[in-house]
């Protein structure tokens, strides 16, 4: 999904973030790709770990 940053003090962001995977493009988008280490597959627990990652980050789902 993409993401980008409310305040913009994120330009970039690439790299591992707990079960998420950031990386920005040349072209300036950033997306998170959901990757969990291990088996720690937890379907329900996704949006909630990752809403609260994106509200650490002042990050926000963007719709394309």
């Amino acid at each position: 999904m993409r993401v980008r940053s409310k305040d913009g003090k994120f330009t970039r962001l690439s790299g591992r973030l707990g079960d998420f995977v950031f990386r920005t493009f040349k072209s300036g988008k950033m997306f998170a790709t959901y990757a969990p280490i291990g088996s720690r597959v937890k379907p329900d627990a996704i949006p909630i770990r990752f809403r609260e990652q994106m509200k650490d980050l002042n990050l926000e789902i963007v719709n394309d």
